[in-house]
Formats: C-alpha cells, sequence, structure tokens
C-alpha cells in the first residue's frame, strides 16, 4: 500500500481542494488567462498569499501540493505520524536529503521539514518502512519532496480503523460484540436445558461481550497507544 498514492486520492476527495481548483480556473478565465489553465506548474506564492516565502516566489508543481487536511485525514486513517524532521533520530537518505536541501536552496530562506511515517520509524535508526518528506510552504499546504522505504501492508487501513476516533472504536465494539452473540451457541452461554435462542441469557451475554471488549481496547489505548490515531497523529509526546 503506497501512502502517496493514498494522498493523492485523499487530496481528489477533499472538497476544499477541488472548490480552490475551481476558483483557480474561474480566475484565470476572468483575467484572460486560459494557457495558466492548462499549466501543470504554477507560480504558487504571491505578495498576498501569507505564506512563508512571499519574499522569493517559487514556481511549484501543483500535483506536489497538499492541505494539512489531506495529510491529517491519511495518517488518521493509516495511524502514521506527521512530525517535524528534527523528531527524526535516523540519518536522511542521500536522495532526500540533496532534494530537501536543493529545494531550500531554491526558497532562499530555512525552512520547516516534515515527515510523514510510523510512530515506531522516527525512534529506530535503521527504519526501513516508508516515508513521505514534505516541506512547509506555509498557508497549512505542504510541498512532496521525496519518499523512501518499503510499502505498507494492504490490511493496515482495516487494522487501523478502531483507532481512528473514540466514535469509530464504539461502533466496531458493538459490531464485534453482536456478531459474538449471534455466532456463538447456546450451550456455551448457559448449562440450562430448554433454554430459547432467542432469551434474556443472550442479551446479557451481549452486554457481556461489550464490556469485556471495551476494557480489552480501553487497557491497549491507555496502557501501550496512549491516545486514538485522532489526537496522536501530529503530537510527539504520544511516541
Amino acid at each position: 500500500m503506497d501512502i502517496l498514492s493514498a494522498l493523492y486520492i485523499q487530496r481528489e476527495k477533499n472538497i476544499e481542494f477541488q472548490q480552490n481548483n475551481l476558483l483557480k480556473e474561474a480566475y484565470a478565465v476572468l483575467n484572460k488567462e486560459s494557457t495558466t489553465r492548462k499549466a501543470s506548474y504554477i507560480n504558487y506564492f504571491s505578495n498576498e498569499s501569507g505564506s512563508l516565502l512571499t519574499s522569493n516566489p517559487l514556481v511549484l508543481d501543483r500535483k506536489k501540493v497538499f492541505s494539512i487536511q489531506d495529510i491529517k485525514n491519511i495518517c488518521i486513517d493509516y495511524r502514521l505520524r506527521f512530525l517535524d524532521r528534527k523528531f527524526y533520530v535516523a540519518e536522511l537518505p542521500y536522495d532526500a536529503h540533496i532534494k530537501s536541501t536543493a529545494f531550500e536552496i531554491e526558497a532562499g530562506q530555512p525552512l520547516v521539514f516534515k515527515i510523514v511515517t510510523e510512530s515506531v520509524n522516527f525512534k529506530s535508526t535503521y527504519p526501513n518502512t516508508q516515508h513521505l518528506l514534505f516541506a512547509d510552504i506555509g498557508n497549512g499546504e505542504f510541498y512532496y519532496i521525496c519518499s523512501w522505504g518499503n510499502e505498507y501492508s494492504n490490511y493496515r487501513k482495516y487494522i487501523s480503523m478502531p483507532f481512528t476516533r473514540i466514535e469509530m472504536l464504539f461502533a466496531v465494539i458493538f459490531a464485534a460484540s453482536s456478531f459474538l452473540t449471534i455466532i456463538t451457541p447456546t450451550h456455551f452461554i448457559t448449562t440450562k436445558a430448554n433454554i430459547d435462542y432467542f432469551s434474556m441469557i443472550r442479551m446479557a451475554f451481549f452486554f457481556w461481550c461489550v464490556v469485556a471488549l471495551s476494557a480489552m481496547f480501553a487497557y491497549y489505548i491507555v496502557a501501550i497507544r496512549k491516545g486514538m490515531n485522532s489526537s496522536e497523529w501530529d503530537n510527539p509526546s504520544f511516541m
């Protein structure tokens, strides 16, 4: 599973991104700049943009610009972290170092670089799963620099799903409890004879499953994970 591909898909789903594209096209039409609609590169920073790079406008590939909301959604869905480069203990690969340095020289000023990857990679000296390197270009947007490492498992999103948000966790607990209640034979629940399948005993078993699964997930979150994906995706204190 390629995180960068998932990020492109997430961006296309982002309504705000699509609306901004329409506004840019409308602005180009009003200013009789139809050629910019077909261009793959844009003069991204203007003096009115509020960007950190207003002193040195850059021409950037619009396909490599991602909003903070796009990155946040991907990090929550796939249990990843989006942290500053300073929290990454390993050395950057040669290619990533060269590209980030070249981009910083082109910008003409020091930039903040951020990395998207799983939390264990920030603490490991030899991380091997996928990383995405971004440069903070201001206005809550980030420019993709490069990626490295092995792709993640295709099942990562489904494994991470219960921990995306607290609402999703409760939904998974109730769904799992319902499933266990339905498939469990009656003689496993009680030793009493002539008990109907639909009875108060089975309902009590359902609530027992809810309590047991809630306790298990609570222990895992509090003692091991320390938080939900929605709260830890950009928080270095949870590592």
